[in-house]
């Protein structure tokens, strides 16, 4: 087993966000964390911050594009140089959108699969043997209240997070003797940027009504990672509208969905 002092939790999409939130509630709750993103200003901007407020703890970063799929290896073969193990692998890192299939050309979708999808697998296979030596290991993957629905003008983000609910599932299930668990959390609206919030706002009150803080999410979501819980859906409204879901005729359920996205591709 590895020494707790050179043991991390590894979060990707870690310098905006929900993956924010997430790095600094793991430091909050005592454990050192790597944090993966985009090779931009912010990712240190955010590690030296936790530096500083932690200092008895230990953080480092890495920049890398998850859309390049040399990409997981890089973070795997720098966790081996720099002797870091992991015990807890954060997938967050994921990209959305909204409009008309045809609004979007081939290779935005490919790079969203890509890092949706992909990316998240490689890394988790890449990370599990060594997340198993630990006496305790947690996998928590980032899906959407989008993994529960089929989604009119939302289609291709819609069906990489309802891959990632699939994995999450599977994944868990084979581990379940295991010391390792896997949780996936499906938040509902979260105000993480400037093009989020004005999206947040077409989609009207349904919308306002489940949205909630990127901390408030990341909480909710380790807690029960933390628990052992297979799905995390945090606030009622969501629940609610996972349980509506179930009930509604699939006709009526896709006209409700297409006339509410449809707004945000005008």
């Amino acid at each position: 087993m590895s020494d707790k002092n050179n043991t991390y939790s590894l979060i990707t999409g870690a310098s905006n966000g929900i993956g924010k939130a997430l790095a600094e509630n793991c430091a909050a709750r005592g454990h050192n964390v790597l944090l993966i993103a985009l090779p931009e200003a912010k990712l240190d901007e955010v590690t030296e911050a936790l530096k500083l407020q932690y200092p008895s703890q230990s953080f480092d970063a890495l920049g890398t594009d998850m859309m390049d799929k040399d990409s997981p290896q890089a973070i795997y073969d720098w966790c081996q140089a720099k002797g870091y193990s992991i015990d807890i692998l954060v997938n967050n890192a994921g990209l959305g959108n909204s409009g008309a299939f045809l609004s979007r050309d081939e290779s935005f979708y490919f790079g969203q699969m890509q890092l949706n999808m992909v990316a998240l697998v490689m890394i988790t296979h890449l990370f599990l043997p060594d997340i198993k030596t630990h006496a305790k290991g947690y996998i928590l993957n980032v899906g959407s209240m989008a993994s529960f629905f089929d989604i009119p003008y939302k289609g291709i983000y819609a069906a990489t997070k309802r891959f990632v609910y699939s994995f999450s599932r599977s994944l868990r299930k084979e581990f379940e003797d295991s010391n390792i668990g896997v949780t996936i959390l499906c938040p509902a609206a979260v105000l993480t940027n400037p093009d989020v919030i004005q999206r947040d706002k077409e989609m009207g009150k349904a919308s306002h009504a489940s949205q909630q803080s990127p901390e408030e999410v990341a909480r909710y979501g380790l807690d029960h990672m933390f628990k052992g819980k297979p799905v995390a859906i945090p606030g009622f409204m969501p629940k609610a509208y996972w349980i509506l879901g179930k009930i509604l005729p699939y006709p009526m359920k896709m006209r409700m969905l297409a006339n509410a996205f449809i707004k945000q591709s005008r």
